[in-house]
């Protein structure tokens, strides 16, 4: 499950990898979701299957306490950041894309962080790239929820992706 998924490049790499898994991606923006489902047609995945979702609230109810792993890039920046972003940035990308209106920009990942357990089976994983500043933060809410955390690094030695896994 790839859960803020944008254009889908994980959703479509997973899906690629693992041609017998049943792969989905859920975004809130429908054109985002609409750009997912022509990607994964382009490459002829057809275990990729999208929708527009607030969280997890658009998958079907039969995944509960079957998922394997839920990954999420999630938009970050604290709300009162956005304003500092450089101009080709904040021009570009659309704001929904740079912050969850958060004041600390974890709000989506404490959202997922709660609700994921209850979707995951037992030894499943929840992974957030985030960046370096925000890995602790990440690591203390996974904790929190019981989850077993681990880091893991770039080729520069850098935290890139938090992982909790679900104990069992």
């Amino acid at each position: 499950m790839d859960v803020a998924c944008g254009a889908a490049p994980v959703a479509c790499a997973v899906a690629d990898a693992l041609p017998s898994a049943e792969v989905w991606g859920l975004d809130i923006d429908p054109a985002a979701v609409a750009l997912s489902r022509a990607n994964a047609r382009r490459n002829r995945l057809g275990n990729a299957h999208f929708k527009v979702s607030d969280l997890l609230a658009g998958l079907p109810r039969r995944l509960r306490g079957e998922v394997g792993a839920f990954t999420m890039h999630p938009p970050y920046v604290a709300r009162r950041e956005v304003r500092a972003l450089p101009r080709e940035i904040r021009g570009f990308e659309p704001r929904h894309t740079l912050t969850d209106g958060s004041p600390d920009g974890l709000g989506l990942v404490r959202d997922l962080v709660e609700e994921a357990p209850g979707w995951l089976r037992g030894g499943g994983v929840l992974l957030f790239e985030v960046a370096p500043y925000l890995s602790r933060p990440v690591q203390a809410l996974m904790r929190r929820a019981d989850l077993e955390v681990t880091v893991q690094a770039d080729p520069g030695g850098i935290t890139r992706v938090v992982v909790g896994r679900l104990r069992g």
